[in-house]
């Protein structure tokens, strides 16, 4: 009989209001079942399973349906006949949750990818900008207020004000490769490809087609690969 498969779900998702949630340890915290619950929006596809892996008790978070799919395809589709754990290592090389979309051929996601125009891909130019800013609309084109939006791996986040617009000042400075800006709200799920050789990025579009999932993460791991 052959070993269980890895396969991540959140069978019965929690009806708490994630925003009306405290914070307790740098993490969102459930008063109705006194548990902290990780916002796993930002993490990669192996820091989600190395979190979940590790732990001794169980893990409350919150995932868009889009992550779950991804997650479960690279965990059984992707690493067929390979030995799963060389696999995940390779995924956690400085892969996006929402960046590795295009790479699942076989799945198809509901998070929106929207791209800057690079008209000239042989003339790639170092980062110029010490801020950008743009606007975030809804599928009427209406400007959507109180917005996160968040660069992954750093420490860079904006909310969109009552027109829609952000603004993120690089203080710090920027490394190019997080060029993604990641939408994190209850709502909308999206990623946009930055573009740091101009202050003005393109307008955001949003859809209310991918929406987040909190609760009990139900992990079953492959018994024949253990994670130490």
């Amino acid at each position: 009989m052959k070993n269980p498969k890895p396969q991540i779900s959140i069978a019965e998702p929690c009806s708490q209001s994630w925003d009306e949630m405290g914070i307790k340890n740098g993490h969102n915290f459930c008063e109705a079942c006194s548990k902290s619950v990780i916002d796993f929006t930002g993490y990669t596809n192996a820091e989600i399973i190395k979190t979940l892996a590790n732990s001794s008790t169980e893990v409350c978070g919150r995932l868009t349906k889009t992550q779950i799919n991804q997650l479960n395809y690279h965990l059984v589709v992707a690493p067929a006949n390979k030995n799963w754990m060389k696999y995940l290592g390779v995924v956690a090389i400085g892969a996006s949750i929402f960046m590795q979309t295009a790479n699942a051929a076989q799945v198809k996601p509901k998070t929106e990818i929207v791209k800057s125009i690079n008209p000239n891909k042989d003339n790639i130019k170092p980062t110029t900008v010490n801020k950008i800013n743009g606007y975030v609309l809804g599928e009427d084109k209406k400007p959507l207020s109180g917005i996160r939006l968040i660069i992954p791996n750093t420490k860079y986040y904006a909310i969109t004000d009552k027109e829609g617009r952000y603004e993120i000042v690089f203080k710090n400075g920027l490394d190019p490769k997080n060029n993604a800006l990641v939408v994190q709200s209850a709502r909308y799920a999206a990623t946009m490809i930055l573009n740091f050789s101009r202050e003005k990025q393109v307008n955001l579009i949003l859809k209310k087609e991918d929406f987040m999932i909190v609760g009990k993460i139900a992990y079953t791991p492959d018994q024949g690969n253990k994670i130490l």
